[in-house]
Parts: C-alpha cells; sequence; structure tokens
C-alpha cells in the first residue's frame, strides 16, 4: 500500500459526489487492485438512536484494531456517520455517544494505525470546535466536501472544480464555454460529470474542445430549475421559517430580488390556472401546481400575485431593504383572518 502521511481521512460534506470520488482516490492510492474485494471493510454510520450510534462506533473500533488476514493491507471505511457533533438528525447527540466518541479519537491519537492499516470516514457535517473534530484534525487528512449555501458561492466552487472534471473525460472549453455549462447544468458535481461524460461520447475520441456550439446542442438544463423548484416548493409549504432558510440560498446574488419577485410573480400565476383547470404541457409541473393551489384559495393567489407585481416595481424605481422584501414575500402566504 502507497501509504498516505496520515493513517485516517476524513471527509466532511453534503457534496456526495466529491465525497464518494475522495474515497475512491484512497481505495485507488493504497489498496492493490487485486485485493479490494477483501482488503476494504464498510462499516457503517447511519444510526437513528443512542444505541445504534454505540453500536456503530465500537463496529468501527473493532474494524481498525483488526489487522489484516490474507491481505497486505486493510482499509476501513466508516460511512456515512450521521451522527457526529452538530450532524445530528434529531439535534444534540447524547452525552454517552460524544463521549464515546471522544475516546475513539483519542485511542486513535494514543495507539496510530500501523502502516497497513487506514481509516477513512464520512459525513456529511461535523462541528469543527468539537472536541472530537479537535483531537482528529492534528492525525488525519481533512476533506471539505461541503456545498456552499449561497447560489452564487455555489457556482463559483462548480466553476472552480470544472476543469478537474473535464480532463478526467480529457476534455477542455474554449474561453468562455465552462460559464455556459455551468449555467445551463447547475452546480451540482454529479450533475456536472454526467453531462461530461455525455459530451464525451457526443464530441467522440478525436475532439477534446467543448465550444458553445456543443453546450447548446447536447447539455440538459439543469442548476437554476432546480434550485427554483427549492424555492416554489418552500412557498407551497406557507411555512415562513422554511420559506427564510431557502430565501438565504440566493441572497448573495446580484438582482436576487427582482429574480426572486419575477419567479413567484409567474408561480402564483400558474397556480391561478391551475385552479380553473389549465395545463402547462408538462405533465410533473401540473401536478406540483395542482398540489400546490391546494394550499390556497382563488382569493390568496390573486392577492399573492398582486404583491408580486407591486414589489417588481418598487425594485425597479428603488432600493427597499433586503428585510422589506422579505417581508412582502412572507405577506404572499400569510393566512388571512376569517
Amino acid at each position: 500500500m502507497a501509504k498516505a502521511t496520515k493513517s485516517i481521512i476524513l471527509v466532511v460534506g453534503d457534496d456526495d459526489y466529491a465525497a464518494e470520488a475522495t474515497v475512491k482516490a484512497a481505495i485507488a492510492r493504497h489498496v492493490p487492485e487485486e485485493c479490494r474485494a477483501s482488503a476494504v471493510e464498510t462499516v457503517s454510520g447511519e444510526a437513528g438512536n443512542a444505541e445504534a450510534q454505540l453500536a456503530s462506533i465500537r463496529s468501527c473500533q473493532d474494524s481498525v484494531r483488526t489487522p489484516p488476514f490474507l491481505d497486505p493491507v486493510k482499509l476501513t471505511w466508516w460511512k456515512g456517520v450521521n451522527f457526529f457533533p452538530g450532524g445530528g438528525r434529531g439535534g444534540k447527540i447524547s452525552e454517552e455517544v460524544k463521549e464515546a466518541l471522544e475516546r475513539f479519537a483519542e485511542s486513535l491519537v494514543e495507539t496510530p494505525l500501523p502502516e497497513s492499516q487506514l481509516l477513512v470516514i464520512t459525513a456529511i457535517r461535523l462541528l469543527p470546535t468539537s472536541i472530537f473534530a479537535k483531537i482528529l484534525k492534528p492525525i488525519a487528512e481533512m476533506h471539505d466536501c461541503s456545498v456552499p449555501e449561497r447560489s452564487n458561492m455555489r457556482t463559483a466552487a462548480a466553476l472552480a472544480k470544472l476543469p478537474a472534471l473535464a480532463e478526467a473525460e480529457h476534455l477542455k472549453f474554449e474561453p468562455g464555454a465552462d460559464r455556459a455549462f455551468i449555467a445551463k447544468t447547475g452546480p451540482d458535481t454529479r450533475t456536472i460529470a454526467s453531462e461530461l461524460a455525455k459530451m464525451r461520447t457526443y464530441l467522440g475520441e478525436d475532439v477534446h474542445t467543448v465550444t458553445n456550439s456543443d453546450i447548446a446542442a447536447i447539455t440538459s438544463a439543469g442548476g437554476d430549475e432546480i434550485e427554483l423548484w427549492f424555492l416554489t416548493d418552500a412557498f407551497a409549504t406557507r411555512n415562513p421559517a422554511k420559506i427564510l432558510e431557502v430565501l438565504k440560498c440566493f441572497q448573495g446574488d446580484s438582482g436576487w430580488p427582482i429574480m426572486i419577485a419575477t419567479v413567484m410573480e409567474r408561480w402564483f400565476r400558474d397556480l391561478i390556472a391551475a385552479k380553473a383547470g389549465g395545463t402547462t404541457g408538462s405533465d410533473f409541473k401540473d401536478r406540483k401546481n395542482a398540489a400546490a393551489a391546494r394550499s390556497f384559495t382563488l382569493t390568496e393567489l390573486r392577492l399573492a400575485r398582486y404583491r408580486m407585481i407591486a414589489l417588481r416595481e418598487r425594485l425597479v424605481s428603488s432600493q427597499p431593504t433586503a428585510e422589506y422584501v422579505e417581508m412582502e414575500l412572507l405577506r404572499t402566504v400569510t393566512r388571512q383572518a376569517r
């Protein structure tokens, strides 16, 4: 095994494609191909209560304490841990689980893994200031695979990783085509990789430069449309907290208030049409609109659309604060007193 500088690789973040790619690269570097089927042991980190969480910790401990048997190396993958500090689904983890994690980390410091072993840990979240994280930091190779919260930051991150992803398919972009590609696919890494593979097939073996014409011809639309579904889905719940959470994803973008007002005006207009039995030509969109329209009365939809038209006009003529924009958006889902 080509030994890493450190015997622990910690991969944290909600970009599942990037996390999986990091793990695959670690396996490729450290485990000979002929023994990967037997030398890689996967321990599930999915656990919904304290008892299951403690059992997962024990299983990982048992794996790293057991040396390779017939193979020259061993890699333990503690996969998808969902109960690290800052990442628990049900809020804070129990004190017993927290202490067990800290003891496990301390044991890895006190008794380092032998040259023939490697521990890979993947988790969506881990609080960097937690004791567990601080213990692991000096002894682990850290990888941040987090998806930025704001839309403009997601786009910038996607553009930064695009050259390496394209190179894996023996592709490069003509000037400006990279931005056109990300604008079409959106920032999701798995979608980008899939569209690059499709582009590779479309261009054939002899062509390696992607042009704007190629993107227009073969690349499927994704990103912005998908993110806007999240927005309209949040408004359909009429839940102010959820709406504000989704709005944060757009607030780093220049001109986000006008974009949101325009999208929501069109959406409320579609829901009004759905109330009357109108269709858009897309069965999927029609089903979503019909379901969302049931959450509003026709009067509420008409008033909400009027508010979005008025908001857009004000945004064009003045510079209202973000707080004002949020207030006007939330007024569209406020239930009217009867």
